[in-house]
């Protein structure tokens, strides 16, 4: 029986504007170039259909939305720039319209579709190769851990969305409903369960999806749930950190691009350069002159730095530049001495540390002060092994009230720009009172007037048109 075989769409869960009948749209050419008689008939397409996977994450969501949504909403920075949609996200006046929520979430359930194309699939395929070694089942894993992934920033940006973990076939499935919250932490759980068990504990590179990401994620879903279990948090933070990773001794090694795939590093992607298969365009949209830069680091995290007395993580964070001769102005900066975010230095080298093992270090010592009054005391040390990388002396916190802030701000200026700040705020219901206590340079209040009526972005205008079922 010949498989259907669904294009590679920029769609939610694949509930495209069909302005053409179904038939044309079935005929569309898949991911990775398969045709139509080979797509599911062996184990080289099995390995093409996870590639093709891995290859469509190259989007401006991975590339780096995922840092503009975690740090222009957050305190670390401004929009920049001139561009409107960035401007509405720093803003809090984001609406159904705005380019980049139409986009990310596009390029997120476009990934969810490829991601399910393998999980339906795959499992039929009958080629004894994809059985040897357990391959099947990490290919299976690694789909699973993918897909998760996806649905854990929709969950975490949008709240309530559609949860398609398979193949459409009938009007109905094109055109879903929302499920809640609850139910899609479920199945990024159920995933990553499954990705833990069954995928490679290591892989030829940090791009592909272990046990080690299984774990590392499962530790920050856990976190971020309305109810956060601190006991399973622990638990999966211990699985990393006793996964074979370390930190390295020097931090700017995890950006000066000649440490690519270090110890550190859980998951990063994979970037080959502008003349290679994935080229990282990020860096020349933050860093260089002729035109306003956008994520701008913001002077409260500046401040953040120098109160701390870390110069270590604020050189890797931010650069300096003169730039009086350049022909734009900013409201928050004096052009003298204007900020940029550096950590992402290499035009076309950088990789982007999507999970590294200092962020799990963190989550650790966090669950530790929460699941016990007296939790800070076995919380500090891991606090301290993040510090003393970078010069400083030991966390002054004695209580479990002054450790919760003292890991909040330490995570703050340990994943600067790597976007966990909105999203660590979000889940300890801290995001609000920061936000709406920001100021300028010069003390003023940004006036942000947060509200939990924007927390999170709205459903994209494209997709309220195409899909009735999401209003």
């Amino acid at each position: 029986m010949k498989l259907k075989i669904y294009s590679l769409i920029a769609a939610s869960t694949i509930t495209m504007a069909l302005s053409s009948c179904k038939k044309d749209f079935l005929e569309q050419t898949p991911i990775t170039q398969v045709g139509p008689d080979v797509a599911f008939a062996d184990a080289a397409a099995a390995e093409k259909l996870i590639q093709g996977a891995y290859d469509g994450m190259y989007n401006d969501f991975h590339i780096w939305d995922y840092m503009t949504n975690g740090d222009v909403r957050s305190d670390n920075a401004y929009a920049g720039g001139d561009n409107p949609a960035n401007i509405q996200l720093d803003l809090f006046t984001v609406i159904s319209t705005n380019g980049n929520v139409g986009r990310d979430w596009n390029a997120l359930y476009s990934d969810i579709k490829n991601c399910n194309l393998i999980l339906t699939n795959v499992p039929n395929i009958k080629d004894t190769k994809l059985d040897a070694g357990d391959r099947r089942k990490q290919i299976l894993a690694e789909a699973s851990i993918l897909r998760a992934y996806m649905y854990f920033n929709l969950v975490r940006t949008w709240g309530s969305v559609p949860l398609v973990v398979k193949v459409p076939i009938t009007d109905a499935e094109f055109y879903p409903a929302k499920a809640t919250v609850e139910a899609i932490y479920a199945q990024i759980i159920t995933d990553l369960e499954y990705g833990a068990a069954n995928a490679r504990t290591t892989a030829p590179n940090k791009g592909i999806m272990t046990k080690g990401v299984a774990n590392a994620l499962l530790a920050k879903v856990y976190a971020s749930k309305a109810t956060p279990d601190w006991t399973k948090v622990s638990t999966y933070a211990d699985a990393v950190i006793n996964g074979g990773y370390s930190m390295v001794t020097n931090y700017d090694f995890l950006w000066d691009s000649n440490h690519k795939n270090n110890t550190e590093a859980i998951w990063e992607m994979q970037y080959d350069g502008y003349g290679g298969l994935h080229g990282n365009w990020m860096p020349s949209v933050l860093v260089g002159t002729g035109w306003k830069r956008f994520n701008t680091p913001t002077n409260s995290l500046s401040k953040a730095f120098d109160d701390a007395g870390d110069a270590v993580r604020k050189a890797s964070s931010i650069k300096f530049n003169n730039v009086v001769s350049e022909g734009w102005s900013d409201s928050y900066w004096a052009k003298t001495s204007y900020p940029y975010i550096n950590k992402y230095r290499a035009d076309d080298k950088s990789d982007n540390y999507i999970l590294r093992l200092a962020d799990i270090i963190l989550l650790k010592a966090e669950a530790l002060n929460e699941l016990s009054s007296s939790g800070w005391s076995a919380a500090a040390p891991l606090i301290n092994q993040v510090r003393n990388r970078v010069g400083l002396a030991a966390t002054t916190a004695s209580d479990q009230a002054s450790m919760r802030l003292a890991i909040e701000n330490e995570r703050r200026l340990e994943l600067a720009f790597e976007g966990h700040r909105w999203f660590d705020l979000l889940r300890t219901n801290r995001i609000i009172p920061v936000m709406n206590a920001q100021v300028d340079g010069a003390g003023a209040n940004l006036n942000y007037n947060l509200t939990p009526a924007k927390l999170y972005f709205p459903i994209p205008q494209d997709e309220l048109d195409k899909n009735p079922n999401v209003r």
